[in-house]
């Protein structure tokens, strides 16, 4: 339901309540009239009017007592009445003073969210489907703005001091060992080697390109024969024809076309040899850049020339605004790798919890703990929002706002005044013509 027909229904209720009190009114007067015009002829109906009397009596009083608190009775500026908009700054204040007193307490609120184990609670729904339907796209649509953030030059300075201040060439080595690590578990080795493969092809399949490979192909044949003769080469010298240079153009295109048909095999067979030898080649160079001293001196020595480097400078910037680009792709596709790795985690994440639950609740205490400094350290700041907020209201606006929450049941008051006023009247009217007698 809107706020403004929730407005609309307590409008409705508040009216129906004070023609109900005010019916009760008019029909005290109306009994106390009747009585007093029968009452010489019905002696009887002085109980009637009695109780009339005492119920008008309440029924007044009551409304007086009510319409005070909201504003001047019938206008008139009685002292002491229209209480809650000439005290608006007490109320506030008072108000604000009430719930940072009895609701704002540090440790009870703490002791809440720890019973209901927040960090078990918001993984659960991190990992529901329904849940990660609503926010993986959002988050996913968010990370190229946040990579944004980061320019491509801020990205190489930063690295480059990094480098410059906290790796030595064994923890150069390590940190490049970790990562080609992560890349063989997430399956983006075989992403980079097939889109080089792809691409290797199509430069395979154009002409020019090709024509340009054969070329350098025989040129780098040719400088082999010229430094090592072998009788091959004798055997072109010695018959002087273009013949052998055909054989070497007819060679050269045949090997072009075993890399591309090798390549078309390759992509077309997840388990093609290829991939198992990459993987191989790919952990024995992870293994060395762990271990391998020689390497880590390498490493040390290549550091500094790397650092002076503008070119690595650039490379970097180049990487980083490709990767920015790619992501802001990969997010529009259905089977974004960005959502992929998010659904990982929270899978992980789950996994890990299971498996440790003893970290769950360290969890635990630690977000009750935070809980607990935040509301302690700004309990003060929301009561005097709170009350900066009631005092900003407009006077008319601040009475209708208390009026349509409590002014119904504040009705109540004047119907149980004008029947109880009436029943208390009778009492004592009865009371006096027994003592009378």
């Amino acid at each position: 339901m809107s706020h403004t027909a929730h407005n609309l229904q307590q409008r409705r209720r508040l009216g129906r309540m004070r023609l109900l009190a005010t019916s009760l009114l008019c029909a005290a007067c109306i009994l106390f009239v009747f009585s007093c015009l029968w009452q010489q002829h019905y002696p009887a109906l002085a109980y009637l009017k009695a109780f009339a009397e005492a119920a008008m009596v309440g029924a007044l009083a009551d409304w007086f007592a009510v319409t005070a608190l909201f504003r001047h009775p019938l206008g008139l500026p009685i002292p002491h009445t229209a209480i809650l908009p000439q005290k608006q700054n007490k109320i506030a204040d008072e108000l604000a003073r009430f719930i940072e007193n009895n609701f704002l307490q540090d440790k009870a609120i703490a002791s809440r969210i720890y019973r209901s184990h927040p960090a078990t609670s918001a993984l659960q729904w991190l990992v529901n489907t329904d849940n990660q339907q609503q926010w993986l796209p959002i988050l996913t649509r968010q990370i190229p703005l946040l990579l944004r953030t980061a320019t491509a030059s801020d990205v190489s300075r930063f690295i480059s001091q990094l480098l410059n201040t906290q790796y030595s060439g064994a923890r150069v080595g390590k940190t490049l060992a970790n990562l080609l690590l992560l890349i063989n578990k997430q399956g983006i080795d075989t992403i980079l080697l097939r889109a080089l493969l792809q691409q290797v092809r199509r430069w395979l399949q154009n002409e020019q390109t090709r024509a340009q490979l054969e070329k350098s192909l025989l040129s780098w044949v040719g400088r082999i024969e010229k430094s090592d003769p072998s009788t091959w080469d004798k055997l072109k010298a010695s018959l002087k024809t273009t013949l052998t240079a055909q054989i070497d153009d007819w060679i050269a295109g045949k090997a072009l076309n075993w890399a591309d048909s090798y390549i078309d095999a390759v992509l077309a067979n997840p388990q093609h040899a290829f991939w198992r030898a990459s993987r191989k080649q790919l952990l024995i160079i992870e293994r060395q850049l762990r271990r391998n001293r020689r390497w880590h001196r390498q490493l040390a020595t290549s550091r500094q020339q790397l650092l002076q480097s503008a070119a690595l400078q650039q490379s970097i910037m180049d990487l980083w605004d490709s990767f920015v680009g790619w992501s802001e792709q990969d997010i529009t596709q259905h089977n974004s790798w960005w959502q992929q790795q998010l659904i990982r985690l929270c899978t992980h994440m789950q996994q890990q919890a299971s498996q440790y639950p003893q970290f769950m609740r360290r969890l635990d205490t630690r977000i009750t703990l935070c809980a607990r400094h935040f509301i302690k350290q700004y309990k003060n700041r929301v009561s005097q929002f709170i009350a900066d907020k009631v005092k900003s209201w407009d006077s008319r606006q601040m009475v209708d706002k208390l009026e349509l929450s409590v002014g119904r049941d504040l009705q109540f008051i004047r119907i149980n005044g004008t029947l109880v006023g009436g029943c208390i009247g009778l009492i004592i009217y009865v009371l006096s013509q027994w003592l009378s007698h």
